[in-house]
Parts: structure tokens; C-alpha cells; sequence
């Protein structure tokens, strides 16, 4: 790794607590799980190069194979390039589903963050008031010994 940079974050404070109570240094559980994230998301990667450079040598082979078998062997070339091709739509569609669910859920949250914004501006002008002083009561000058 060699030469190390300086990374600051603010986490939530249920990841805090559970960095606290694993045992272990911050920076340790930091760094495994940076690793972690980079190593997922370069076997996606890697596997959806796999997919398109399946897909492209299987639409090679079926060229040469119909070049040299003739019109007869173009039907099952074409059914195989439609299986592929039905496969990736299929991990296509689970992804936009996924994202979708996720659009979803933030939206809620988006809902509950503007709620709680909102008790809060609440509790703040409530306080506020209770917090300035009463305005002394104006009495005559001959009530001043009541």
C-alpha cells in the first residue's frame, strides 16, 4: 500500500458504537472494509466483462459457424444469441428493479428527514419563546408597593 493519505468521515453513530465495541483500532475495520468494498465491486465489474465478452465470442462463433454450415445451423445460432441476449436483459431488469426499490426507499426516508426537520424547527421556536425574558408588567406609580 505504501504511502498513506489522511481520510476523514462523519459515520452515524450506530456504525460508532459498533466500531467501539468490536475491540479492534478504527483504522483497521476502516481499511478492511474499504477493501472489501473495492474487491465487490471489481468481481461486478469483472463479471459483466465476462458476460459481454461471452456474448461477443458467441456472436463470433456463430458467424464462422454459419458461414461455414450454411443457412440450416442459422436458427440455433439465433436462439442461442436470443438466450444471451434474454439473460442480460434479465440482469438488466433485476438491476433497474433494484435501483427502483432503492429510489423507493429514499424517498421515504426523504419523507421522515423533512418531518423530523419540521418537529424540530418546532421544539426550536418553542423554546425560543420560552426562553425570552417576560415583559415586566406596567404598573401605575401608585401600585408600586404591591
Amino acid at each position: 500500500m505504501g504511502e498513506k493519505k489522511q481520510l476523514n468521515v462523519r459515520i452515524p453513530l450506530e456504525l460508532q458504537e459498533k466500531i467501539d465495541n468490536d475491540g479492534r483500532p478504527k483504522v483497521e475495520i476502516v481499511i478492511e472494509a474499504l477493501e472489501l468494498y473495492f474487491a465487490s465491486k471489481k468481481q461486478h465489474y469483472d463479471s459483466t466483462d465476462n458476460i459481454s465478452a461471452n456474448n461477443s465470442a458467441s456472436y463470433n462463433d456463430s458467424n464462422t459457424s454459419q458461414n461455414d454450415s450454411g443457412i440450416s445451423n442459422n436458427d440455433s445460432n439465433v436462439s442461442h444469441d436470443e438466450n444471451n441476449i434474454s439473460k442480460i436483459e434479465q440482469k438488466d431488469s433485476s438491476e433497474m428493479l433494484r435501483m427502483k426499490t432503492e429510489i423507493e426507499f429514499l424517498r421515504a426516508k426523504i419523507d421522515d428527514l423533512l418531518k423530523l426537520l419540521h418537529q424540530e424547527q418546532v421544539l426550536h421556536i418553542q423554546t425560543q419563546r420560552m426562553l425570552t425574558a417576560p415583559q415586566p408588567v406596567q404598573r401605575k406609580w401608585w401600585q408600586f408597593w404591591r
